[in-house]
C-alpha cells in the first residue's frame, strides 16, 4: 500500500494520499499548501468508478492538483473595498 506522497511545485506543497474504494478501486485526494499552511483544502478525485491502481489514483490527484495551482487556487484573494 502506497503512503501519501508529498509533491513540490514552487512554493507550494502538495499532499496526496490514496483512498482504498470496494473492488478494488482507488480515488486519492490531494491538498495544496504554502509555507505550511493550507491553501485549499483536501479534494477528492476518482468519482465513482475510482481508478484501477493507487499508482494512477495519485498521479491524476496530483496532476489536478497542479492544474489547479496553475489556475490560481493558493493565491491570495484581494480584499473588498468597503
Amino acid at each position: 500500500m502506497m503512503t501519501d506522497q508529498l509533491f513540490l511545485y514552487g512554493v507550494y506543497s502538495i499532499h496526496v494520499r490514496p483512498l482504498a474504494l470496494q473492488g478494488a478501486r482507488w480515488d486519492a485526494e490531494y491538498e495544496i499548501r504554502h509555507n505550511e499552511k493550507t491553501v485549499q483544502k483536501w479534494l477528492t478525485v476518482g468519482g465513482d468508478a475510482g481508478y484501477d491502481d493507487e499508482a494512477t489514483a495519485v498521479d491524476f490527484a496530483h496532476r489536478q492538483a497542479v492544474i489547479d495551482i496553475e489556475h490560481g487556487a493558493g493565491i491570495p484573494k484581494p480584499r473588498a473595498f468597503p
